[in-house]
């Protein structure tokens, strides 16, 4: 927006005395331009003289032009890092083109998550010099969700199938998947486009590999010889218009004018902060210290699981940027006994390490380290520290829907619960991580998980195709879901055999851990 010229007035001028008087302002820096973060100042004040009086003089000095100071804007800054060639004249590339101009609202309808991750990931690919295009990609992978889930498995922003994750250091256990955390996937991901570049010399074809396997495009480039280029080879029809889609995004980035859109304000700069906890912290007691609502700390931390930080790493939260100064050192502060809170028990008759730990929401190898135990091998009247938390019979995963709360009142049992708000006992178990024979506390509170359309971040619909070999076991086992709920989702007979090409809807928890 251009800045308005100042405005030199005398108030005690009549408009009569203005007739035909010329105003000189003299200026205060002599010529040139003012720049571009100053105003240009006045050294004296106006002087006011007439026709006659400018006879013999000089010509009045030109105010200095003023440069344009333009709103700071993250679209500018990612034009100014494009370097790919965008293949505008492609056919796959202008049906791309044409999608996007048919849906002009695309951009702004996920205006909140570009607002929370694009600057972060846009500064992460400056700061290793790579085309600001690739900022671009996870908009295409996922549309910026951290809860994304993709039929053949792939989850977060970048989308990670776990064997890719897990091989660029992407840690998923039951506290916690890497793929999800906004911070760890985006240097993974960037991490494995570096070296697909490295390996093919070109980006096309290590985008193209990023989406379907870097052994498919060796292949591909083996059958048709040469130097043949991403254009040339012949490749899944997912990949094909993959590489087009980022190439046309980033056109009408480029563009918005020319393709009739209106990209959503965004400002340059990265609105969280990353604390480092020191090892693993009960979100209760970060929320104490950080003085943020435990939900606030689950919605900047999609990765988490459960009620704290993993024990193993990363050792990490996302905080807003608003926070006050001091979070890091009253982090910092916190002895390491309060940390973790422990809860002191004596092992039941028949209990086992695996049911101890859901009954506490805790995961065996923390039993197992906490205790120095060597197996899994534990006795009646035997006393066990358990990890605890003061919110941990509460349910995060409940914090990040919008299912129907409910508090546990006497008498009740998972078998009444379910059947008096029309759910299964699976699906009431999974969605609050509680085993068949656990008791319920009076008071505790459960969440209600009710169809996909009750979920809002947490449970994603899939559409999974049949392959061959498969069976509804084995789909079930795959995406942690009952055979009884993809029978119930999908009117199937549970005795009929599933045929390959067969499509099937499933509703997928990708936020309740391993």
């Amino acid at each position: 927006m251009l800045k308005p010229i100042p405005v030199l007035e005398n108030k005690s001028i009549s408009r009569r005395l203005l007739t035909g008087i010329t105003i000189a302002v003299l200026s205060a820096t002599g010529s040139g331009c003012a720049s571009s973060d100053t105003r240009p100042e006045l050294v004296e004040k106006p002087t006011i003289v007439t026709p006659a009086s400018l006879v013999g003089r000089p010509a009045p000095m030109i105010a200095p032009e003023l440069k344009v100071i333009e709103k700071p804007d993250l679209w500018r800054n990612l034009r100014e890092s494009f370097r790919l060639d965008h293949h505008v004249s492609d056919r796959r590339v202008q049906q791309e083109l044409a999608w996007l101009k048919r849906h002009p609202q695309y951009l702004p309808n996920l205006h909140a998550r570009l607002e929370r991750y694009l600057g972060y990931i846009h500064q992460r690919v400056i700061d290793r010099d790579l085309p600001g295009e690739i900022a671009l990609l996870p908009i295409v992978e996922s549309a910026l969700d951290p809860y994304a889930f993709s039929p053949g498995g792939a989850a977060g922003l970048w989308q990670f199938i776990s064997a890719t994750g897990k091989r660029f250091g992407l840690e998923r256990n039951w506290w916690y998947d890497g793929r999800r955390d906004p911070v760890a996937a985006t240097e993974a991901a960037l991490d494995y486009l570096e070296y697909l570049n490295k390996r093919f010399d070109d980006w096309s074809l290590a985008l193209a590999g990023y989406n379907t396997g870097e052994g498919r495009v060796a292949r591909a480039l083996r059958r048709k010889g040469g130097d043949a280029t991403f254009w040339e080879i012949k490749l899944p029809k997912e990949t094909s218009v993959y590489v087009p889609r980022l190439l046309a995004l980033s056109e009408l980035v480029s563009n918005p004018e020319k393709y009739g859109v209106t990209l959503p304000e965004l400002q340059p700069g990265i609105p969280f902060k990353v604390l480092a906890t020191g090892g693993q912290l009960d979100l209760s007691v970060a929320a104490e210290v950080t003085q943020l609502p435990v939900s606030t700390l689950y919605q900047w931390n999609p990765a988490l699981n459960q009620w704290s930080t993993p024990p193993g790493g990363p050792h990490h939260l996302l905080v807003p940027k608003s926070i006050e100064e001091g979070a890091q050192a009253s982090i910092d502060a916190i002895p390491t006994q309060d940390r973790v809170q422990w809860l002191r028990i004596k092992v039941g008759s028949g209990d086992t390490l695996s049911e101890l730990a859901l009954r506490y929401r805790t995961d065996v190898a923390s039993l197992r380290q906490a205790n120095k135990l060597r197996g899994n091998t534990i006795r009646a009247g035997q006393p066990l520290l358990i990890p605890k938390s003061a919110a941990a019979l509460e349910n995060p995963v409940a914090d990040r829907t919008s299912g129907t709360k409910y508090i546990v009142r006497n008498g009740d049992s998972l078998w009444t619960i379910a059947r008096a708000h029309n759910v299964s006992m699976n699906k009431l178990m999974r969605a609050n991580h509680v085993g068949p024979k656990e008791l319920l506390r009076v008071g505790q509170q459960l969440v209600i998980p009710g169809t996909a359309s009750a979920s809002n971040n947490v449970v994603r619909k899939v559409r999974y195709g049949v392959r061959r070999g498969d069976s509804l076991a084995r789909i079930a086992s795959k995406f942690n879901v009952s055979i009884r709920d993809i029978s119930d989702w999908n009117k199937l007979n549970t005795t009929d055999y599933l045929q390959p090409g067969q499509s099937l809807m499933l509703y997928v928890d990708v936020a309740g851990g391993d």
